[in-house]
């Protein structure tokens, strides 16, 4: 499989600051690839994502290093360069779906209106497309919330108008930053279950998530991350088998899948991310 993504010697700062937020990220995603970046919160994980999505503040940030899509390089790219890759080869699912939306845009016309900006599409034939898209993510009544706007939605459903955006456009690569967080199981799984099926069909996944059942079910790689830098990284079922660092453990260990009485077994806590 070839190379879809090459991060290398990633350093994220403010340009008020001294210290970088990120320091020396590196990584590798292929088609058909799936890497997990796990940490706790702050640890540097979703500035990785803006980074390669091009969507930190250059007024705010620095970012030095090198970002490769199928070998071109994304740092110092053109706005518009940026804008005809962002969205359209390259997606990113949010964190927050409340945010994520324009509040005075009913959610069909957004939705249309970024398919087509990045799909020669006719107007009717953009509809039916968002309609199915919205449909495949288990919403009710599709029709009716592609008029509403997205106030009217809970977290959950927003969450998954979001995902169906994303995965409208058949990107090359998708960044999921805890995309599943707002979810009941059910409608997690499905999710995760259209995430699998284009991972087989040869799309690149990179999950940022707090969730070792989600890495676990579809990551091939795991970087872990603490502060900032890379604390551990490989083969996900080797990391979480056989965890080298004292950190690793300590998040297998606080893993809500961990059972009670296990806290101290690497070996049990992958025995239940995989019941």
């Amino acid at each position: 499989m070839s190379v879809l993504l090459q991060v290398e010697k990633l350093d994220i700062r403010l340009r008020q600051g001294e210290e970088p937020l990120v320091r020396q990220a590196e990584f590798t995603v292929r088609e058909g690839g799936a890497l997990a970046i796990v940490g706790e919160s702050g640890s540097g994980k979703t500035l990785i994502c803006k980074a390669v999505m091009q969507l930190l503040n250059k007024r705010s940030f620095t970012v030095s290093g090198s970002i490769r899509y199928r070998g071109q390089e994304l740092l110092g790219m053109e706005d518009k360069a940026v804008r005809s890759l962002c969205g359209n080869k390259l997606a990113l699912i949010v964190q927050n779906p409340m945010t994520a939306l324009d509040p005075t845009v009913k959610i069909g016309k957004q939705m249309v209106e970024t398919l087509r900006a990045h799909v020669k599409i006719p107007g009717k034939q953009a509809v039916e497309t968002v309609a199915a898209a919205l449909e495949r993510m288990n919403l009710p009544r599709c029709r009716q919330l592609m008029n509403s706007y997205p106030h009217a939605l809970s977290g959950g459903m927003l969450q998954r108008v979001i995902v169906a955006m994303a995965l409208m456009l058949k990107p090359d690569l998708i960044i999921a930053d805890e995309a599943t967080t707002a979810l009941d199981v059910r409608n997690q799984g499905r999710i995760l279950d259209e995430l699998a099926l284009l991972k087989r069909n040869g799309i690149g996944l990179i999950l940022i998530t707090h969730d070792f059942a989600v890495a676990a079910r579809l990551a091939d790689d795991v970087i872990v991350m603490k502060e900032g830098r890379r604390v551990e990284s490989g083969p996900l079922r080797r990391v979480f088998a056989s965890p080298k660092e004292a950190y690793t453990r300590e998040l297998l260990a606080a893993s809500i899948l961990v059972r009670e009485g296990s806290h101290d077994s690497s070996e049990r806590a992958v025995q239940a991310l995989h019941d």
